[in-house]
């Protein structure tokens, strides 16, 4: 997948502006060297100027001894059509698990409708060794001492710039506390006598009384003694 969208974006590339010229049928390849390591996947790539006409055959092949190998889906081999204007098509062909049967000389040939036959720039595949995967992890470790030492470094820088502009920033004095009282002695405090507490104020309140306050009538009155009846005897000598 993510070589399909790398070939296209290589289609893309080949000759941007040639649309704006008067179309040309043609084959548009870059001569190129790959190597590929054994077991890997061969990706390759190539564009169509076909002007519109849709009846032209062809695609990816192999040239060995004067002879033109056309190359068909397979297990191995995957091929795809990408169409990028009106004008042009790119060809795509994917390789997989490459060995060295696949060393040679790959290029695109087209046939158009009236006949005549167009061929690519090629392209030389070259099979290298298969890379072991201890190979791989000591690339992947290497990868990780070397951005240990950049960051390790990128903290001393840090540290020592922080430390920098610290040293030339002035410190300010500590704030000075405000002095203690001195503190009174023992014998000053014997030799003053003690304050006398103050006596509390006696108040002095003025009442006026009435004489019809004082004469008020008895609520519950007492009925008065019956006077005693005196009777007198008169005598006459």
């Amino acid at each position: 997948m993510y070589n399909c969208l790398f070939l296209s974006l290589t289609c893309l590339c080949i000759l941007p502006g040639y649309d704006a010229e008067e179309c040309v049928t043609s084959v548009l390849a870059k001569r190129s060297s790959v190597n590929v390591p054994k077991g890997g996947t061969l990706s390759l790539s190539c564009v169509v100027q076909h002007c519109g006409d849709d009846g032209w055959t062809g695609g990816w092949g192999l040239s060995t001894e004067g002879q033109f190998l056309l190359f068909s889906p397979t297990p191995r081999h995957h091929l795809s059509n990408v169409t990028l204007t009106t004008n042009r098509t790119c060809l795509l062909m994917d390789i997989l698990n490459v060995n060295q049967s696949d060393y040679g000389m790959y290029q695109c040939q087209i046939t158009w409708v009236e006949g005549y036959t167009s061929v690519g720039h090629m392209t030389h595949v070259n099979i290298t060794k298969a890379i072991p995967p201890t190979s791989v992890w000591k690339g992947y470790s290497r990868v990780v001492v070397y951005v240990s030492i950049c960051l390790v470094i990128t903290l001393v820088l840090v540290l020592g710039l922080a430390c920098y502009i610290r040293s030339k920033v002035p410190s300010q004095p500590p704030p000075i506390p405000p002095p203690n009282p001195p503190p009174r002695s023992r014998s000053a405090r014997k030799d003053k006598p003690p304050t006398p507490k103050p006596k509390p104020k006696i108040e002095l309140v003025y009442a006026a009384l009435s004489k019809g306050c004082l004469e008020q009538p008895n609520p519950n009155p007492q009925r008065e003694a019956a006077q005693p009846t005196v009777y007198s005897s008169l005598r006459f000598s």
